[in-house]
């Protein structure tokens, strides 16, 4: 069996948060709405492209806190006022904006493409596990030269289930006949804790994503890694791998 590491995607090695909150605005834009602030956007990333669209929709405009108001939107992963028909419609929409700008503002992480290639080259297999439509996880990572490191690719439509369900972490592991004793789990959001949690694997939370240091101490990660350094000394020690 290999040893080896699944890495949630947006947030965690690559900053798409423009593109994302870009693609929002013009969803909205086309249905006549103002745009979002952006820290609205983007707080709801993460649960995949249906919340994140349903969440941002201006028929939940009214919704939405104002100062000294009290926030009275849905939680996110939970069911949405929409029907299924209205609701392919809008993440249909924003599939077809975003598609234009998916590479707005859009960067690697300092570090992570180092990372990884450091990982492959001591015999790791790597895998990408997101709530991201696969089409979308599958470009972003070629156009900035990651696609090589990963071994394998779940998006957010490649299986029934998004996390944080284990079983995309199940089936990634399965996939790469990963050592579960010799496997980490890599995010940013609570997302990523819990469905390690559930999977089995030790989670390492990153706080340059979604989540800062006291958001990520509170999801209760095995690890917490504020630079890629400090990512890359713990998952040397969760694979046992050398310095």
């Amino acid at each position: 069996m290999h040893h080896g590491a699944l890495f949630d995607f947006d947030g965690t090695l690559v900053d798409t948060f423009g593109g994302i909150v870009e693609g929002v605005q013009r969803m909205r834009a086309r249905l006549h709405a103002a745009p979002l602030p952006f820290e609205e956007t983007k707080r709801h990333i993460g649960w995949g492209i249906r919340n994140l669209v349903g969440m941002c929709h201006p028929k939940l405009d009214a919704q939405r806190p104002e100062r000294g108001q009290t926030d009275r939107l849905p939680l996110d992963g939970t069911p949405l006022p929409f029907s299924e028909a209205e609701l392919e419609e809008i993440v249909e929409l924003f599939r077809e904006e975003y598609r234009q700008c998916q590479l707005h503002e859009t960067r690697v992480y300092e570090g992570i493409g180092e990372l990884c290639a450091d990982l492959v080259k001591q015999g790791a297999q790597l895998a990408i596990v997101s709530n991201k439509p696969e089409r979308f996880v599958r470009h972003i990572t070629a156009a900035l030269g990651l696609t090589d490191f990963f071994s394998l690719i779940v998006g957010g439509d490649s299986l029934p289930t998004l996390k944080p369900d284990p079983a995309p972490l199940h089936h990634a592991i399965a996939a790469l006949d990963i050592d579960p004793g010799r496997c980490a789990m890599v995010g940013d959001s609570d997302l990523d804790i819990e469905a390690a949690r559930a999977a089995g694997p030790p989670s390492i939370g990153v706080t340059w994503g979604i989540s800062n240091q006291q958001e990520m101490e509170g999801h209760c990660p095995t690890y917490i890694a504020g630079t890629s350094e400090e990512l890359a000394r713990q998952l040397r020690l969760v694979l046992g791998m050398r310095d």
